[in-house]
């Protein structure tokens, strides 16, 4: 018998996209990559089809309708508190403003370029940390006091968020371990985490993702 592994166990992903042109897009790369994927074009049929079947992760497409979309990733993250959220932009043409109130308001796991959606979608039936693909004008500042960290302290918090141990990230920095627990001291103080042993840890888990963003 082989031993029981998560990754044997498809992804699903539930769709709301505005024209059947994507919905035929996402739903062949989906089926290319065996992610299981529901498409639904309005707000009423996403929350009748969630409410009927958990799903992994929302792929929202940012042509819906903006105030429509605010309200519906609401009103799903009711239905499922620990749904995950993609949203599909046009990478190219997408300003600095929009991406901004994108970021803000929907608080997204991911950001994907449409040309991107293949890659996305295989981290994400892989179950891999994804980077978010917008241009970097469209990124504000990920943290409060983020431009205080130096290059190498980012570094340093970057090998944290990929799971790797003090140790290994010293090794991999070519530092030592102690200048790593350095580099994490100072770290939570320019981030303002000052919840005691332990916090910098739980801060990094809970934003790994947005960490992992930052990566040039």
């Amino acid at each position: 018998m082989q031993p029981f592994s998560y990754r044997s166990i498809p992804v699903s992903i539930l769709g709301i996209v505005s024209n059947r042109f994507i919905a035929s897009y996402v739903s062949s790369i989906a089926k290319e990559i065996s992610v299981q994927s529901r498409i639904v074009f309005s707000r009423l049929d996403a929350v009748s089809m969630l409410e009927r079947r958990r799903a992994d992760w929302v792929l929202a497409d940012s042509t819906f309708a903006e105030s429509d979309l605010f309200e519906l990733i609401d009103d799903l993250r009711l239905i499922q508190p620990d749904l995950r959220l993609l949203v599909l932009v046009d990478n190219t043409a997408m300003e600095k403003e929009s991406a901004d109130r994108l970021i803000h308001s929907l608080k997204p796991d991911v950001i994907c370029g449409f040309h991107d959606l293949p890659l996305c979608l295989q981290s994400i039936s892989l179950r891999k940390r994804l980077l978010p693909s917008l241009p970097k004008h469209a990124l504000p500042d990920p943290f409060p006091g983020w431009k205080e960290l130096s290059e190498r302290e980012k570094e340093v918090l970057r090998k944290l968020a990929e799971g790797k141990s003090t140790s290994e990230t010293a090794m991999e920095l070519n530092i030592s371990p102690k200048t790593v627990e350095n580099h994490k001291t100072s770290i939570s103080a320019k981030l303002y985490v000052n919840g005691g042993p332990g916090s910098l840890l739980r801060f990094i888990m809970k934003n790994s993702v947005t960490i992992l963003s930052t990566k040039e």
